[in-house]
């Protein structure tokens, strides 16, 4: 059964967590997500998406753009943005947004493929986590040297969840899902976290992104699964450049949703934990 909130032993070994942390003088303004603890709040204000790299490529999805970038290409935007990207744009050789072919389109039940994304790195990549934990980083991001998304949407999507003893349906607008389809993306857990934490940190094994607007604010999440299959998602806020506390009923519930095609069983997906 998918675990969306913590249980008590898992928020029992973070709060001794941040005793330590605590006996070592460091803030305590902090907390914990899938994929990091949450630091203190960025100021609010500035771009709508603040790393470069991400907001071309939203950029060129709300456009619906076609066309081919090279590193340099994407380098020299991130460069005008006047912004540092965390991504490591120096690995990029290409980006490209095409058309699929009808038969492409077709391959998801329910829905069609917009667009075909390619990314070309020079190689696999082995790269800290980009977004730390108090100075630290809760492990590593090992990245395909190739990697193709499928686009679906964008759609409006009616999502469902249990607020209290009370069912709320809300409407996600702009809906955009990215079904990782060849490459891989893997959190590889920090072994001394993991070795505190428990079953509060997983490896992750990244299905696919979601972005979308709740309220008119763009949300954004990655799916993925953990070693023995757990479900696990994390939300990120394009505006202050960070991942958020897990749990969210709102993004359970997309998560959820998503997971009609962000799944394996689908067999446009790779196998996980396969890396090529």
């Amino acid at each position: 059964m998918t675990r969306f909130f913590p249980t008590s032993r898992t928020r029992a070994v973070q709060t001794a967590l941040v005793a330590v942390f605590l006996m070592i003088a460091v803030s305590p303004c902090i907390a914990w997500s899938e994929f990091g603890i949450e630091e203190k709040p960025v100021e609010t204000g500035g771009p709508e998406i603040r790393e470069p790299f991400f907001a071309f490529l939203i950029g060129m999805a709300e456009r619906d753009s076609l066309g081919f970038w090279t590193g340099e290409d994407l380098r020299n935007h991130a460069a005008a943005a006047g912004r540092p990207s965390r991504f490591p744009l120096d690995e990029v050789v290409s980006l490209s947004r095409t058309r699929p072919d009808e038969q492409t389109a077709l391959k998801y039940e329910g829905t069609r493929v917009h667009a075909v994304w390619t990314l070309v790195m020079n190689g696999s990549q082995d790269h800290p986590m980009p977004y730390s934990i108090l100075g630290y980083h809760p492990g590593s991001l090992r990245v395909g040297g190739v990697l193709v998304l499928s686009e679906l949407g964008p759609a409006d999507m009616q999502i469902t969840y249990q607020d209290d003893d009370r069912q709320v349906t809300r409407l996600m607008t702009e809906v955009r899902i990215f079904p990782l389809e060849k490459g891989h993306l893997v959190l590889d857990a920090d072994g001394l976290l993991d070795a505190l934490l428990g079953s509060g940190l997983d490896d992750a094994w990244t299905l696919g992104f979601v972005v979308g607007r709740e309220n008119g604010k763009l949300v954004g999440l990655g799916v993925s699964l953990g070693r023995e299959g757990r479900r696990i998602f994390g939300e990120f806020d394009f505006s202050q450049d960070k991942v958020l506390v897990n749990g969210r009923r709102p993004m359970s519930a997309l998560s959820r949703a998503s997971r009609r095609w962000l799944n394996v069983e689908s067999g446009n997906l790779p196998e996980p934990w396969v890396e090529h």
